[in-house]
């Protein structure tokens, strides 16, 4: 997907694609399949912050790698941003992905923000204070998630817990608590329907990477789009 990094696309924009704790795998790709085929002009990364699959849970609990990738992707975005002062930059993770995305966030400077972050499916938990990260985004953090998502957001982040070590459904099956205070506009909460099957998201944990999906519910948000697709 070399392609997808080519300097035309970084000129126009940069979406970090970062993957679950399984590493590099169908899964990202498929999100990056489903971006390219709806046309966004981006460049496109598959940032792969983890162990790779034998590592898996120890990826999940290693809060010290946590804080030292998120920081490694930071750096990537404020490196991006001082090339490309006027370009718009994007997150998005999957699963595991999506709490690195979270922390992501946090580590950037306070002159530093992406356009949007988009989580699928994350197991970060529901409690997560979300208020430093989206201070780092200009349109907000889209949240996919789905009560049909019970066996890896569900029960597996309750027996072998969550990215920030909260032993619970995370925040990809019921969604992010409600914050203290008033509810932020900038995060976006996006619950499972059953039209999404037309694209191919059944609520499972995988329906959301899926490329038709992608390309009809994901890619317009990066594109500055949030009306319904159409069937």
């Amino acid at each position: 997907m070399n392609e997808l990094l080519s300097a035309e696309r970084l000129d126009r924009g940069y979406v970090i694609i970062l993957p679950g704790i399984e590493g590099r795998s169908w899964c990202n790709r498929s999100i990056a399949r489903g971006l390219a085929e709806a046309g966004l002009p981006y460049g496109i990364e598959i940032y792969d912050w983890t162990l790779g699959p034998l590592a898996a849970l120890y990826t999940l609990r290693a809060s010290w790698r946590h804080r030292r990738e998120s920081a490694r992707i930071a750096e990537k975005l404020i490196d991006y941003r001082s090339r490309y002062p006027d370009r718009p930059m994007y997150l998005v993770g999957h699963s595991g992905g999506g709490g690195m995305s979270v922390l992501t966030l946090q580590q950037l400077p306070d002159d530093v923000r992406v356009e949007a972050a988009v989580l699928l499916a994350p197991a970060i938990s529901p409690k997560f204070p979300l208020d430093s990260a989206l201070q780092h985004v200009e349109r907000g953090i889209w949240n996919f998630y789905s009560y049909g998502d019970a066996f890896f957001v569900g029960l597996m982040t309750t027996v072998l817990g969550t990215m920030d070590a909260h032993h619970m459904p995370a925040a990809g099956f019921g969604g992010f608590h409600k914050q203290s205070g008033s509810a932020d506009p900038r995060l976006h909460e996006v619950p499972f329907e059953w039209s999404m099957t037309r694209h191919w998201n059944l609520g499972g944990h995988f329906g959301c990477v899926n490329h038709r999906f992608v390309r009809t519910h994901i890619a317009p948000i990066l594109a500055g789009q949030h009306s319904q697709p159409d069937a």
